[in-house]
């Protein structure tokens, strides 16, 4: 019978090291983008007109788990290993374990199940397989997206005992099979054993490559055996990988096709419309298929829905909004297409002369998953002239040449943005020449809109440095509106005079509101009756911003904070949680450069800076270098910030005046 073997470590790993964080809590949009990402490029490998992608649930019990006695006795060591001593396990840790063994009680009372994932692909080789099982070892061509098969890490998540079983079967019937298990380090017989098990006759020396010596066909784990079988009946050839102990994304209550499906059909949009892509669900006896027909009434459900999931949420990650998917489907369908003459080759275009939000939008899909909405060169910006619309972009393998090999490239692991900074300067030279090409036939393409719709008076300019010619600024138009969210009411700018006459029989003022402690620092207080504080802030480079504050009061202290804009964005496909941004240089000085400047300091370790003495009706220019919360990056490439201004925090009772009770409470914000 098959063994989990355990190798030999010098560097302890527990039951979080780093290898397994990145994928322990990765949301459903991840792992199904991640799993049909490599089953997609595995079948245009294969040379399959059209990958086919199986997502299959069936109950397994004890006898489904190969080697089950060995994965025991190594999670047992593990835990003993790393509580001895009376030493005990971090919160995060002790999950991990209660999570495992939950799952092995459910194996052994029969009700846990088995999660499968099948394709039509190339199959799997001792050389593909080393790859996949690798970290950075991928072996895939330019062409493709990711690493071998139908996925890695990242579906461990979907396994309570982190234990997954991987299967391929090649054009010319060659088989191979293998498991991987992630626990913590534990003691060996001699040495102390890693934390990763793999389901092998035995470990190589990896010189030549091959770092596993795999099962002989008759060792092949039945419940593997069984799914290549199924596979060589109906297509020939593939991969399958399973999830032991699956645990429906930890959401038991919403059926795996709902997940899939919606997953899917958002990142997958052209390749399922272009009849390359065909997924199906087989859960609790029924079979649910989602291929070109089928696709538009996935994305009608979500039309009308205008924000994307948050942070947290079942569909965390899962990008655009509903609307703009549903919006990316119908320029696919009912949009002008042509093929855009690029440097070596071609990239397909769907115009359509429409837009769900009024704004130009532009969606980049490459071998017909979608990458991204935030092109260079593409940008709402490059169309202010132009009316509404919405392009997709397809870029491919085949056609588009030198082009699809770059977007590749500029994409990095995980294939949902663009980075400039991953290519050569000469490769971005011939990116953006490309990608001019494309912007200069959509602007043929696009009717100009009116100029005089877009007269109106400025009435805010932000000084923006020195130019050659002296000063120079940004202008911003509009009418001040009063904004409400949430239960409070933010003010964007000055609210307008109000010319009413005063009520001859007003009410009685209420007494009073006692005010509370101050909150933790992820709840800082905001009032729910504005103030009267105006700003405004460009973006001056990565990492930097000009702004211009101004207050109908005198402040004699006052905190400025830094935070992301909720909505990052004005489609509200990137939406970003409230958060602090850290301050690492802050100046300010007088707009006019008349007069001493108020003092500053950065305080709290950047969350605040502390200013002495701003003045009533006075144009302040502020300079700020900051630092954005990490993960940012991967959601944008450049933050929508605002300015808050507070009074200061409010004295112990012992020390508290009056004055110190009014100055508790916090000045409102502007965008």
């Amino acid at each position: 019978m098959a063994k989990l073997q355990f190798g030999s470590t010098v560097s302890p790993k527990g039951f979080t090291s780093f290898s397994t964080a990145s994928f322990n809590e990765a949301p459903p949009a991840k792992i199904i983008r991640e799993l049909l990402q490599n089953s997609l490029d595995a079948a245009a490998e294969g040379s399959e007109p059209e990958a086919k992608v199986r997502f299959q649930v069936d109950p397994i019990g004890p006898r489904n788990v190969p080697d089950l006695r060995g994965y025991n006795s190594a999670f047992s060591k593990a835990h003993a290993h790393w509580t001895q001593g009376g030493r005990k396990l971090t919160d995060a840790a002790q999950e991990v374990v209660n999570r495992i063994e939950r799952g092995l009680d459910a194996i052994r009372n029969g009700q846990a199940k088995l999660l499968s994932v099948m394709d039509n692909g190339i199959g799997l080789d001792a050389k593909r397989m080393n790859a996949l099982l690798g970290d950075g070892a991928g072996e895939k061509q330019d062409n493709m997206s990711g690493s071998y098969g139908v996925g890695h890490l990242a579906p461990m998540a979907l396994s309570d005992i982190r234990y997954m079983l991987y299967g391929g079967i090649t054009r010319d019937g060659r088989r191979i099979t293998c498991g991987k298990a992630v626990l913590a380090s534990h003691p060996g017989k001699k040495q102390l054993n890693d934390s990763e098990g793999y389901l092998i006759e035995d470990f190589r020396d990896g010189l030549d490559g091959n770092l596993y010596e795999f099962l002989e066909k008759q060792q092949h784990p039945r419940v593997v055996a069984k799914r290549l079988n199924e596979i060589s009946n109906e297509w020939g050839h593939g991969s399958a990988v399973m999830m032991l102990a699956f645990n429906n994304f930890r959401n038991g209550g919403t059926p795996l096709w709902d997940i899939v499906s919606k997953v899917a059909a958002y990142n997958f949009t052209a390749a399922i419309y272009r009849r390359k892509l065909v997924i199906e669900v087989r859960e609790d006896g029924k079979a649910q298929r989602l291929d070109a027909e089928s696709l538009p009434g996935i994305l009608e459900q979500d039309k009308d829905r205008t924000r994307v999931s948050r942070t947290g949420s079942l569909f965390a990650e899962l990008r655009p909004s509903g609307q703009n998917a549903y919006s990316a489907l119908k320029a696919l369908d009912d949009g002008d297409v042509q093929r855009v003459k690029v440097n070596d080759g071609y990239a397909r275009i769907s115009l359509h002369l429409s837009s769900p939000n009024g704004y130009p939008r532009i969606d980049l899909f490459r071998n017909g998953m979608r990458i991204t909405d935030d092109v260079p060169e593409l940008r709402r910006g490059d169309f202010a002239s132009r009316e509404p619309f919405h392009a997709v972009i397809e870029v491919d393998a085949e056609n588009s040449g030198e082009l699809h090999r770059l977007i590749r490239k500029a994409e990095g692991p995980m294939h949902d943005s663009l980075s400039l900074n991953l290519l050569s300067s000469r490769e971005v030279d011939s990116l953006r020449q490309d990608l001019t090409k494309i912007k200069k036939w959509i602007n043929q393409q696009v009717p100009e809109t009116g100029n005089e719709e877009y007269t109106v008076d400025d009435f805010l300019s932000v000084n923006t440095g020195d130019g050659v010619q002296g000063k120079e600024s940004f202008s911003f138009w509009g009418t001040p509106t009063p904004v409400s969210r949430r239960s409070s009411t933010q003010l964007m700018f000055e609210p307008e005079a109000n010319d009413d006459p005063p009520d001859p029989d007003p009410e009685p003022a209420p007494d009073p509101v006692p005010i509370p402690p101050a909150l933790p620092r992820s709840q800082p207080k905001r009032l729910s009756r504005p103030l009267p504080f105006r700003s405004a802030v460009v973006p001056d480079g990565n990492g930097r911003l000009i702004g211009s504050i101004c207050s109908s009061s005198d402040f004699p202290e006052t905190r400025l904070m830094l935070r992301v804009d909720e909505n990052v964005d004005f489609t509200c496909d990137r939406i970003w949680q409230d958060e602090d941004v850290s301050v690492k240089s802050f100046h300010i000085t007088l707009a006019d450069g008349r007069g001493p400047s108020p003092e500053s300091e950065i305080i709290d370790n950047g969350r605040f800076v502390k200013i002495h003495g701003i003045a009533a009706d006075t144009d302040y220019e502020v300079r700020v270098e900051y630092n954005a919360p990490s993960e940012l990056a991967s959601v944008v490439g450049r933050p929508v910030l605002r300015l808050e201004l507070h009074r200061p925090p409010p004295k112990s009772h012992a020390h508290q005046t009056p004055n110190d009770a009014e100055n508790a409470q916090n000045a409102d914000i502007g965008n």
